[in-house]
């Protein structure tokens, strides 16, 4: 009878585990931690995507939770697909850039631990992030400065845990993932590009069109 309990408190216990020790033990081991991540594939998929959401979450939250002190939103301007955008496109374009970057370079790591690697990086940002945003509501003017930290700090971890972690996926040295950093920017600057640029022939293709139909409807109709 307590067989289906005690089974039910175990993967408790290893989801709590996946979401809250594991990451934690990125932060403070990076290299051995994301040597097992790669290797002994110690991350999980759902645990990726939860903290994908969880920072989705963090933003919606942060733009309408934060105290007037820190926050010049306006709730008029909230727009929850373009938070959602604001977070997955980034994400989207950092991964198909790292993983066409270090294709060049011999790296070792696949989209899906790319994607993983910045998902569980996101683990520092959003709960110092939620944080920021409890803290905000109840200090005065004078100690803004706390509310700065916590979220200036999850950036940094967040920076920290992605560089180490794409360090240990793709297998490069300290040289080669500084190196790989730099060609990843200069991809995702390349995929920018061609972005704008085809937003730009879709923008004139339907000008075009729209020029032509009015014209037609002008002169037949």
């Amino acid at each position: 009878m307590n067989k289906p309990l005690s089974l039910k408190r175990e993967n408790l216990k290893q989801i709590l585990r996946d979401l809250f020790v594991h990451p934690l033990y990125l932060i403070t081991h990076p290299i051995k931690g994301f040597d097992r991540f790669k290797r002994e594939k110690t991350g999980k998929s759902y645990v990726a995507w939860f903290y994908f959401v969880m920072m989705i979450i963090a933003n919606i939250i942060a733009f309408n939770g934060n105290d007037f002190l820190v926050n010049d939103n306006k709730p008029r301007d909230f727009n929850i697909f373009l938070i959602i955008a604001l977070v997955a496109f980034p994400v989207g374009v950092v991964t198909v850039a790292n993983w066409a970057s270090t294709a060049l370079m011999d790296g070792k790591g696949t989209m899906k631990e790319i994607f993983a690697v910045i998902g569980y990086s996101f683990f520092p940002f959003v709960w110092l992030s939620l944080a920021a945003t409890v803290i905000s509501n109840f200090i005065t003017y004078d100690e803004i400065v706390f509310f700065h930290f916590l979220n200036t700090m999850g950036a940094v971890l967040l920076a920290y845990m992605v560089f180490f972690g794409l360090m240990g996926i793709h297998e490069f040295g300290l040289a080669k993932t500084i190196m790989m950093f730099v060609f990843t920017v200069v991809a995702v600057a390349a995929v920018l590009f061609v972005i704008l640029l085809f937003l730009s022939l879709i923008q004139h293709v339907y000008s075009f069109l729209d020029s032509f139909i009015s014209e037609f409807k002008w002169r037949f109709w």
